[in-house]
């Protein structure tokens, strides 16, 4: 039987994709950035997608000086085909100081091993939290791409 390479974490570009997530967030809601006065935990956001009736909410969890942390979701218009599956969520903090964005929750599962045997009891992919962090780079710019953001002047809460 061939030996297969074991997976190696790329933390230059792990780390790199958080920043971009970062970057991202802050286009979408410049609000969240550090030393502005934040929200209030509980306020949320909501972008539609361009062509589609799927909406992206972004509900802010918590807040404090150093960190945000960020409930992101889709609300009505997860299309019809996907009726046994449930609509993505992940959790994500941001830290105000490194300027990164880092998932800290995908579909309820906390701490997602960056590397992971398979098979394992979890169902993970070897590399399961960096696709989880690519998903998330993946529907920020889907956001950003349909021409929505809330304007620094603009702190839209709905709730």
């Amino acid at each position: 039987m061939p030996m297969t390479a074991r997976y190696r974490v790329d933390l230059d570009g792990y780390m790199r994709v958080c920043d971009q997530n970062y970057s991202r967030l802050l286009k979408l809601i410049p609000a969240l950035e550090s030393g502005r006065t934040a929200p209030d935990s509980g306020a949320s956001w909501e972008f539609p997608i361009a062509r589609s009736a799927m909406r992206v909410r972004i509900s802010l969890l918590e807040s404090f000086p150093y960190t945000t942390t960020l409930r992101i979701s889709t609300q009505n218009g997860f299309p019809e085909w996907h009726a046994g599956l449930t609509s993505p969520v992940v959790e994500v903090r941001m830290y105000h100081d490194a300027a990164t964005a880092e998932p800290v929750s995908y579909q309820g599962h906390r701490r997602i091993p960056a590397r992971s045997d398979v098979p394992n009891a979890d169902m993970y992919h070897q590399d399961e939290k960096r696709q989880v962090n690519e998903f998330l780079a993946e529907w920020l710019q889907l956001c950003l791409v349909s021409g929505v953001g809330i304007r620094s002047s603009d702190i839209l809460c709905i709730d």
